[in-house]
């Protein structure tokens, strides 16, 4: 099985001692031990960028050090760094950073670069990794599920067991999904205290007039959330509820709690495009309300 931290930590090691090479997709990828498709995917999933993107980015970035402290021509520069042509470098250079590479060799000029991606922010969780998270604000929506209580006490497979049993059977009763293919899994953990938490496997939909019988609906508030994506090679079945905590627990330490938000409310929810999901390829997003600290 592919380590899913060590392939990627392996690419951005790789891409940093050929930064003055050509470097291509499938070079990363044969390397790496991954598809050229799941590489792409994934680092941008993780990202934002594309890895050949990032490649780029790195190469300019690191070809600065060149034209600012030595008398390199333009042209040698270029080459020194894979880049074919004199032009390409520029054109290459001007759309990255906003000026030509003659005007901030010239020109006391503050530029934002790319610098290597930080290993230690990647975190390692089962087969999944995550990097750091991105904040979104999201407009009311609807979602349409089975609700369960599940108190402390039961397994860590409880939820899972729930939600498959959901995602394969009781979903077919709604008409009205968004995107039958998008799971959602909604916590409930206003009961925390008492020992018990709802869970709420859904679907998205367009409306709560005609709710199925057995099913419950729940309007979601606009919010501002906190996002934590996780890439990996991980079938969406073998998620388990606690450990889905336990992890919000950990990334909430390492990320939001000296970031200036805390919790908006007493939800979560974990959102899974299942047709993204193929030979136990998975990316789960873990949605999180939060609202500034002083609010």
């Amino acid at each position: 099985m592919i380590n899913t931290r060590v392939a990627l930590e392996g690419c951005v090691n790789y891409i940093e001692n050929k930064l003055r090479d050509k470097i291509t997709l499938d070079e990363i990828s044969a390397h790496a031990g991954i598809s050229k498709y799941y590489l792409h995917r994934m680092f941008k999933s993780l990202t934002g960028e594309s890895i050949i993107e990032y490649v780029q980015s790195r190469k300019l970035t690191s070809s600065i050090n060149e034209l600012v402290h030595t008398n390199m021509r333009m042209i040698d520069i270029a080459l020194e760094y894979g880049f074919d042509h004199e032009q390409s470098y520029i054109r290459a250079f001007r759309k990255k950073f906003g000026y030509t590479p003659l005007k901030v060799r010239s020109e006391q000029l503050s530029i934002e670069i790319t610098e290597k991606i930080n290993l230690n922010d990647i975190l390692s969780v089962a087969n999944s990794v995550t990097y750091k998270p991105f904040y979104i604000f999201k407009q009311k929506f609807s979602i349409m599920g089975c609700k369960h209580k599940i108190l402390s006490r039961s397994g860590d497979n409880t939820a899972n067991a729930y939600g498959k049993d959901f995602f394969y059977n009781s979903s077919r009763k709604i008409t009205n999904a968004i995107n039958p293919k998008v799971y959602y899994g909604y916590t409930d953990w206003s009961g925390y205290d008492d020992g018990y938490i709802h869970y709420i496997p859904s679907l998205e939909v367009s409306d709560l007039k005609a709710i199925p019988e057995g099913l419950t609906g729940i309007a979601i508030p606009p919010h501002k959330y906190v996002v934590f994506r996780f890439v990996g090679f991980f079938r969406p079945d073998d998620i388990k509820g606690r450990q889905v905590g336990r992890l919000i627990v950990h990334l909430y330490r390492k990320w939001i709690t000296d970031s200036g938000f805390k919790s908006a409310d007493t939800f979560r929810f974990e959102r899974i495009d299942t047709g993204l999901s193929n030979d136990n390829y998975c990316e789960l997003d873990i949605y999180q309300p939060i609202k500034e600290s002083g609010a």
